[in-house]
């Protein structure tokens, strides 16, 4: 396998940039640009040595070199990590010079590819990573840490495990038909398999909280022109975004921005208020119908102490998603309807329970524990509990223990579908190309 590098920073002027070479002669090729008065090659492993970076045209910076031998590193594998100050040109010449005495240029996502393939990731743990580096918000960065740490792995691996055991004993059983198969599984057969389906059937239930962590929910607040619509998203996000004026159709585009609900990233539309226009606000009011229909949950406005108009009711009626009915401007009016929340988007009243609201109404409320993040893995486990309960009915209906271990081998091919134990190449290379260069 190639030894490769790449800017695992990002890209552009900082501080500091780290450049990551792995692979069999990482060590050898980062000492060909590496001048020091002790020499690299020499180097022991998790040490830190000062010296100059050099290409043909002579010292190119000072830099750092980390040395990681292997099996002691992130993938597994020998690993330098050069640091170096932040500008383009100089790890540009850098990288250069590590390609023409012979790395190759990592792909996106290699470095943490490698670690998988070499075991020191689970492919849950390996996606994780990413996740890691994607979070919005601390409930997000949370949920990943628990995933890398083994918070998926882990129950799916005891499964797993368990499942084995019990295809070894129904062998057993076989082998030695004088004796029952629930001796050699230590227990009920059927008993054991519910158990393992209701705590598959678990973990996939926390894959609704575990996708809006990792990929948000939109969230878009509609209603009639002059509602206080803009100032609630301002109020929402925690500071000005969208213009606010006392003319109505000031909004005629959608303003959006990204906050943390809860731990959850929301991303709040603000669409134009609905009504019969012409010209420019016509065009923003389709593009208000266009975002509630894509919406998670839209967070109707109205004003309080008054009925509703023909219009505000034919909004109502376009919401196809769930809806959390608001009436604003609480600070001038009073309001008696008892399914709507009293906001007063301009003093700040009813704001943080509506934020509540927004993410108890979609199912996102903190239940502690790991999340399943991706539907690779939510397909893979719900494959195994379906297989179980095949399993567990054939046992039902009086079936020898052998048919139902058919399910069971299957369970246990979906569970190690869901680590990455069974994967073919090209799913792995599927999952990796989403990452970013470097990482």
């Amino acid at each position: 396998m190639s030894t490769i590098c790449a800017l695992s920073t990002p890209y552009g002027r900082g501080g500091v940039a780290v450049i990551r070479v792995s692979g069999e002669r990482a060590v050898e090729l980062t000492a060909e640009v590496f001048r020091s008065k002790k020499s690299l090659l020499a180097a022991e492993s998790h040490t830190v040595t000062f010296g100059r970076a050099v290409d043909e045209g002579g010292v190119v910076d000072e830099c750092l070199v980390t040395v990681f031998r292997a099996p002691r590193s992130f993938t597994g594998e020998n690993v330098c990590e050069i640091s170096c100050h932040g500008g383009m040109v100089g790890v540009n010449r850098i990288i250069d010079a590590l390609i023409a005495h012979g790395c190759a240029m990592a792909e996106p996502g290699e470095f943490t590819k490698r670690a998988f393939m070499n075991g020191k990731l689970s492919l849950s743990q390996a996606e994780a990573v990413k996740d890691i580096i994607d979070a919005r918000t601390d409930g997000a960065l949370w949920a990943a840490v628990n995933r890398l740490e083994g918070g998926i792995s882990k129950p799916i691996n005891e499964i797993r495990s368990e499942l084995l055991h019990l295809l070894a004993a129904i062998q057993a059983s076989t082998d030695f038909p004088e004796d029952d198969v629930e001796d050699f599984a230590g227990g009920n057969l059927a008993e054991k398999l519910e158990g393992m389906t209701a705590r598959l059937k678990t973990l996939g239930g926390t894959f609704r909280r575990g996708e809006a962590l990792r990929n948000g929910v939109f969230c878009v607040i509609c209603g009639a022109p002059n509602t206080g619509k803009s100032s609630l998203l301002n109020a929402l996000y925690g500071r000005e975004r969208a213009i606010v004026t006392p003319e109505a159709g000031t909004t005629r585009d959608l303003v959006e921005v990204w906050t943390d609900m809860e731990g959850v990233p929301v991303r709040i539309g603000d669409t134009a208020g609905i009504r019969r226009a012409d010209g420019i606000e016509e065009i923003g009011v389709r593009l208000s119908f266009s975002s509630i229909k894509e919406a998670d949950i839209c967070v109707f406005v109205t004003e309080a102490g008054r009925p509703l108009t023909a219009e505000e009711e034919n909004i109502l009626a376009s919401v196809p998603c769930a809806l959390i009915k608001a009436a604003n401007k609480c600070d001038l009016a009073e309001d008696g309807r008892n399914d709507y929340l009293k906001i007063s988007a301009k003093t700040g009243f009813g704001v943080e329970e509506l934020r509540r609201e927004i993410v108890r109404r979609l199912g996102l409320m903190d239940g502690g524990g790991a999340t399943i993040a991706n539907r690779r893995q939510l397909e893979a486990v719900t494959r195994a509990a379906e297989a179980l309960e095949r399993a567990r009915a054939s046992l039902a209906e009086g079936f020898y223990s052998d048919l139902a271990a058919v399910d069971i081998a299957a369970a246990v091919a979906a569970l190690g579908e869901a680590e990455g134990i069974s994967l073919n190449q090209e799913v792995v290379d599927k999952i990796f190309e989403d990452f970013c260069l470097g990482k």
